[in-house]
């Protein structure tokens, strides 16, 4: 089969690999497509200290199953498949919080479970068991529900915030995760979502998408607290989320918030990104901040609802497809900052 497989930092290759067989009471999925993640240009680049080589990445897949020896997901059916695979035996898992599982395996992000940038996967039966698999109605393009990875992270982090109705959210950041964090902030029936984007081009990509309140301005920009403070008499915003990889916009968020507001940090940063963040302000202001990673199984067959629903419309986000050999393109558009979201359709 034809495979993506990265031996270190940029050098990524498209050549033949050994299929992979059907595990004992596993499946052997044909990859029909798979997402291109902000972890997976961050692995490609380097930046990842997991990460072993060689590896094929690719953690936002949807496949068909071509062959099984697991009767709950016979051959021919197409399946959403999400990385996280808890044990189900830690204390994590056995009091409902699956995304911080002490023996956590993720597939395909270069940590030694092959993933979705390659023809065919295979699955064995404990990643069936604990992990994220679902079937797909017939109904749905496959291809659509890339998206639902991502969202269940992002459905993670707000149901675990409680953002709700009467909030003003505003989102850093207009990439997969900050447009994801509007939609979804939207879907639950938050007052008004404020997205800022310092990059004009991707700005008007979301836009152009259909995402509204897209403004053309960086977290530290005078205007942007000016506006947040007129919408809110003064007080600011009641959920700020950091939905992109920089600790300036991290410490900017404490500056927006209102008193007993929250804030999210969303995605991780370097060590040489980080900066000085007012805890003095997190203090005073009673502000409480919360981490965000993962999601459990739950959450994720939530997330998937939604895309299968159509509340969660995945043409808003796909904006760029790439062939399995032109990834490396695709990794570059994404450090270019010139798409929402983009996938690799077999």
């Amino acid at each position: 089969m034809k495979a993506a497989v990265l031996y270190g930092a940029n050098d990524l290759r498209y050549e033949t690999v050994t299929t992979p067989v059907c595990p004992e009471k596993g499946i052997l999925l044909k990859t029909i497509a798979c997402g291109i993640c902000g972890s997976d240009l961050r692995t490609y680049g380097g930046g990842s200290s997991k990460a072993r080589y060689p590896s094929i990445s690719g953690h936002e897949i949807a496949g068909e199953v071509v062959e099984s020896d697991n009767e709950k997901f016979p051959k021919g059916s197409k399946l959403s498949v999400a990385p996280v695979i808890a044990c189900g035996h830690c204390w994590y898992c056995k009091n409902g919080i699956q995304n911080q599982c002490d023996n956590m395996k993720m597939i395909g992000t270069a940590e030694g479970i092959p993933g979705g940038f390659a023809e065919y996967v295979s699955f064995s039966a404990d990643m069936l068991e604990n992990g994220c698999f679902n079937i797909i109605p017939d109904h749905v393009d496959p291809i659509d529900t890339v998206i639902a990875e991502t969202a269940s992270s992002v459905l993670n982090a707000q149901i675990n915030t409680n953002i709700v109705m009467e909030d003003l959210v505003v989102v850093i950041g207009a990439g997969t995760i900050g447009c994801l964090h509007s939609e979804i902030a939207s879907i639950r029936g938050t007052k008004e979502v404020i997205i800022a984007e310092m990059n004009p081009e991707k700005a008007d990509l979301a836009r152009k998408q259909g995402f509204k309140n897209v403004l053309t301005m960086g977290s530290g920009d005078p205007e942007l607290k000016k506006l947040i403070m007129e919408k809110t008499n003064g007080r600011g915003a009641d959920t700020v989320i950091c939905a992109c990889p920089v600790g300036q916009a991290q410490a900017d968020a404490i500056g927006l918030v209102r008193k007993r507001g929250k804030v999210i940090f969303f995605g991780g940063i370097s060590a040489s990104s980080a900066a000085v963040i007012d805890t003095n302000a997190i203090h005073y202001k009673e502000i409480t901040v919360y981490g965000a990673s993962a999601y459990s199984p739950e959450v994720n067959r939530r997330a998937l609802d939604l895309v299968l629903s159509g509340q969660l419309d995945a043409s808003k986000f796909i904006t760029h497809r790439y062939e399995l050999k032109d990834l490396a393109q695709g990794y570059e558009d994404m450090r270019q900052g010139k798409m929402i979201k983009g996938i690799v359709v077999f």
